[in-house]
């Protein structure tokens, strides 16, 4: 009688390997149809005599361990209702339910919906078994073996086992309700990352190009069904996909999906192919011999790291995805174009040509970031040296920079680009007060003229070196609303855009014909003036005015093109300081960065240029980002820390001191008053 009133130790051991194999043949050897079978098969034959076995011992326990049993009875019949929920999520299963479509949209919801059921009622009845069990331990059972059926009630200690039931019963239920949260936020895809180190969201360029792209774009994700990495990437292609109208995300794996990997080269997880076109292009049959191959949709591809920290701290990373995505999406969505810089005249990206004798003059200035956004534009870049010039620009060039040249360019040079400009040319001119370079005939093309008069200011300034020379580093915040400056405009408003030793532009009375359209998208701030007398102070005679640093202009129709149609006018962008396109090192807490001082005036003034204007906007990064502040603000932040935060600290002290010595002497008030 003893041997029957307590379950043996190994009962709920036993019914957790049976789990364990239906596992293994459901879920890791599904594709092996034998080891699958073999292991479901097994693993249910013990969980069913276990809960035999359980049944008989609660038939043949009395008192409170017989109520012990009927709890572990009951977990483990839980478990069995988990198990024939499963069986019902399959597709036999929905199909008994009268769901025969298992890939549409109501089978899926129904397995979603079944899935989740199962696996609660799975952890609401396997948490409290396991609960009771070591609250039980080997000890009371053997207690239980040796004593008779009246010593049930004091061997078993009931009491403490339904407190551990319960509160098994209760991790289990609130790990049920995060499982039900997750997979409504899930199904609800609101995403909201506070982190410092989160995944960048799609700039308005990146959606610009993709709903002006004139055809339908796919994002094709490579990653394995489970991966963070995978989920932030997709977060941000369906963020994408809902604000341009003209992107569909699709989800695959390389490995069961050949076919489609080898189409686009695609190797390992962690691929995101970007394809211009539909996906009826992935199903067209491959061409028989002698047919013609058609041409397959354009594609461009990014890798990165499946491995999360890996991925946020990798320069191609989720930090910096929009800008990586832009670029693959420009060349996507057109040829690339070419793009033609003046060389030989001591231009910045050409330091090798400068006068000797000017040499030891000139500051060194690097422009690697410069060439590298050109690339990334989707633009080949090429010299256009004395030679060529001299004859006339080239014809496949849709640009032209003349980028800070330090000597003057021959006059067939500048008639050269004044034809180019004439006949619709764009043009992109960067003069500098250190350089002898004027615009020559271009003045009375473009309209304006470059004054090499240093801009200075003694109140929006740089403090590089904490000299009166720092009041030539100027800090502007006035911009104008134009295509060329929209991301400027935005990035710059409050930490404004740093000048170097710059000039300005001042109005040129336009030549015959009709007159261009003339825009100043840049100015100083009023504080600024042409410093005439070199010493870096304001002096009388010297006026403070908000002074022309950059124009965008745009010129007439030059005529009709072959179609009959009126051709469009130039467009050419001046700036007074080719500083604006040099290298910027900035050190700020051990690291060191490297960036281009204008930041992203180049991105929109050349997308301006090349009339892809719709495709403006700003990149979102969230590399870690200098922090730059101008003599105001450094004085500003001095004075609080020194001033300020002693004085909030002595005000709490008064304040706390106050109402103590208050509050004694209201109690002795209250004790006299009769």
């Amino acid at each position: 009688m003893a041997m029957r009133t307590a379950s043996p130790w190994w009962a709920s051991l036993a019914f957790a390997i049976g789990l364990v194999f239906l596992f293994v043949g459901e879920r890791a050897f599904a594709h092996a149809d034998s080891i699958a079978s073999i292991a479901t098969w097994l693993g249910l034959a013990v969980v069913l005599a276990v809960t035999g076995l359980r049944t008989w011992t609660m038939l043949g326990s009395k008192g409170a361990r017989r109520k012990v049993e009927l709890a572990l009875l009951a977990c483990q019949a839980g478990a069995l209702l988990a198990l024939f929920v499963y069986l019902l999520s399959t597709k036999t299963g929905l199909g008994w339910l009268g769901v025969d479509d298992f890939n549409g949209k109501s089978g899926q919801k129904a397995h979603t919906i079944l899935t989740v059921a199962w696996v609660l009622i799975m952890m609401i009845a396997l948490v409290p078994l396991f609960m009771v069990e070591l609250s039980l331990g080997l000890a009371n059972r053997g207690a239980i073996d040796r004593s008779s059926g009246a010593g049930d009630d004091a061997a078993v200690e009931y009491v403490r086992v339904r407190e551990l039931a319960q509160s098994g019963l209760t991790i289990a239920l609130a790990a049920a309700l995060l499982m039900a949260t997750c997979n409504v936020a899930g199904e609800r895809n609101i995403r909201r990352d506070v982190s410092y180190f989160k995944t960048s969201s799609p700039g308005e360029s990146t959606v610009n190009i993709v709903k002006n792209s004139g055809q339908p774009v796919r994002a094709l994700l490579f990653f394995p069904d489970v991966n963070e990495v995978g989920n932030e990437v997709k977060g941000y292609f369906e963020a994408l996909a809902a604000q341009s109208g003209n992107l569909t995300v699709e989800e695959h794996d390389f490995q069961t999906e050949p076919t489609l990997a080898s189409k686009y080269h695609v190797v390992k997880d962690g691929t995101v192919v970007l394809v211009r076109g539909t996906a009826a292009d992935d199903d067209k049959p491959e061409p028989k011999p002698g047919e013609a191959k058609p041409t397959a949709p354009k594609a461009q591809t990014w890798e990165i790291d499946t491995k999360l920290d890996v991925a946020r701290r990798g320069k191609n990373g989720l930090r910096t995805m929009d800008r990586e995505i832009n670029q693959r999406l420009l060349k996507l969505v057109r040829e690339r174009r070419t793009l033609y810089v003046t060389v030989g005249h001591g231009e910045l990206n050409d330091p090798d040509s400068v006068d000797p004798s000017l040499k030891g003059t000139m500051p060194v200035r690097k422009t690697t970031v410069f060439k590298s956004r050109i690339g990334q534009l989707n633009y080949e870049a090429k010299d256009l040296g004395l030679v060529q010039l001299s004859q006339d620009v080239p014809d496949d060039a849709t640009i032209v920079i003349m980028l800070a040249p330090t000597q003057p360019l021959k006059d067939a040079e500048l008639a050269a680009l004044d034809r180019y400009v004439a006949k619709g040319g764009r043009l992109l001119v960067a003069l500098d007060p250190r350089g002898a370079a004027t615009l020559g005939p271009l003045e009375s093309r473009l309209g304006v003229t470059f004054d090499p008069t240093p801009l200075t200011d003694d109140k929006m300034f740089y403090p590089s070196s904490r000299s009166k020379a720092d009041h030539r580093w100027v800090i502007t915040t006035q911009f104008s609303a134009h295509a060329s400056t929209t991301s400027l405009s935005r990035a710059a408003a409050n930490q404004g855009l740093l000048l170097i030793d710059a000039g300005t532009l001042r109005d040129h009375p336009f030549g015959d014909g009709a007159a261009p359209k003339r825009t100043y998208v840049i100015r100083s701030s009023p504080s600024s003036w042409l410093d005439t007398t070199s010493n870096f102070e304001f002096d009388s005679g010297e006026k403070r005015d908000r002074y022309n640093l950059a124009a965008a202009i745009e010129g007439p129709s030059p005529g009709n093109g072959p179609d009959g149609k009126p051709k469009d006018g130039f467009r050419a962008f001046v700036v007074s300081d080719g500083d604006l396109f040099v290298d910027l090192q900035i050190a700020q807490g051990g690291m060191v960065f490297v960036e281009m001082v204008s930041g992203p005036l180049l991105d929109d003034a050349i997308k301006w240029l090349g009339g892809e204007e719709s495709f403006a906007g700003d990149v979102t990064s969230e590399d870690d980002q200098p922090i730059q502040h101008t003599q105001s603000q450094d004085a500003n932040w001095f004075y609080l820390t020194l001033v300020g935060a002693p004085l909030l600290v002595l005000i709490g002290g008064l304040v706390g001191t106050r109402r103590r010595y208050r509050a004694p002497r209201g109690r002795a008030a209250r004790e006299v008053t009769p």
